[in-house]
């Protein structure tokens, strides 16, 4: 365990699925830091960049809509070594929170995602005439709850809602059911957690015709199950992508893999070694 981290920033505000993965965090990994939300992933990782001292909680892919376009850019941009430290998964379970009975809503406010991934329930369960408003996040929307008239309603997590005290109506409201969240813990500074079981990487490759299938190919010769794999724009010239990789090894089992891997591609950072919690 590190004790040079003093605080660990999630992104905010307070009553997302961030703090909730927070706190699960805290319970699996025995944090005892304070918390602290700040309002966009591009600025946690600028502070985290700058301060050894802070770590920081950060989605990273959810099941439905795909990866975090800015964790995984911004792991790859910070320039002082900012590494995933460990991995958790949050179910999103989303709820219809509400002060008033559900027949008297005619406005639902959330994130245009939950909105997106309630679809099919809210046309079974709303009239057509049922307005829609975005929020910047699920936690924003139901907090403006306290402050709306009767007959409005937010998407949002149970967590936020016990939190503000506001009526949850209806459970697990998602049309696929199977909806989760990857959460990281990232630092400068180790943690040094024990039971680290998967790496996380990005490289590139060539631009030449089975340049990608070689870099694949060293994996395979060393029976390395990749499990997830997701090309990025590497924002240098058009057509040029970088690779993020998720590898079921710890780093401490990957010597070989990776003399070979620097052999077959451009270059290759890791971006973090850790426990999945």
């Amino acid at each position: 365990m590190n004790n040079s981290i003093k605080k660990i920033l999630f992104l905010g505000p307070k009553g997302t699925y961030s703090q909730f993965a927070c706190e699960k965090f805290k319970e699996k990994l025995s944090l005892n830091q304070e918390f602290e939300a700040v309002s966009t992933i591009t600025k946690i990782i600028d502070i985290i960049d700058c301060d050894p001292n802070l770590a920081a909680v950060l989605p990273i892919e959810n099941s439905i809509e795909g990866i975090v376009r800015a964790t995984l850019d911004g792991l790859f941009s910070a320039k002082n070594g900012v590494k995933i430290q460990a991995q958790t998964q949050i179910p999103i379970q989303n709820c219809l929170i509400s002060y008033s009975k559900k027949e008297d809503i005619t406005h639902i406010v959330s994130h245009p995602q939950p909105l997106s991934q309630c679809q099919n329930y809210i046309s079974a369960n709303f009239s057509k005439d049922i307005i829609l408003e975005g929020a910047s996040s699920t936690a924003a929307a139901t907090m403006s709850l306290k402050e709306r008239g009767q007959g409005w309603a937010s998407i949002g997590n149970e967590f936020c809602a016990k939190m503000l005290d506001i009526p949850v109506l209806e459970k697990n409201i998602n049309d696929n059911k199977d909806n989760q969240t990857r959460f990281v813990l990232v630092s400068r500074a180790d943690f040094n957690f024990q039971n680290k079981i998967r790496t996380s990487l990005v490289f590139s490759t060539k631009q030449e015709p089975g340049a990608l299938a070689c870099a694949l190919e060293v994996f395979k010769k060393y029976n390395v199950n990749l499990i997830y794999i997701e090309s990025r724009p590497s924002k240098r010239v058009l057509g040029e992508y970088n690779f993020f990789a998720d590898i079921d090894k710890s780093i401490d089992d990957l010597n070989d893999v990776l003399k070979d891997l620097e052999k077959a591609t451009q270059y290759y950072k890791i971006l973090g070694s850790y426990p999945v919690v």
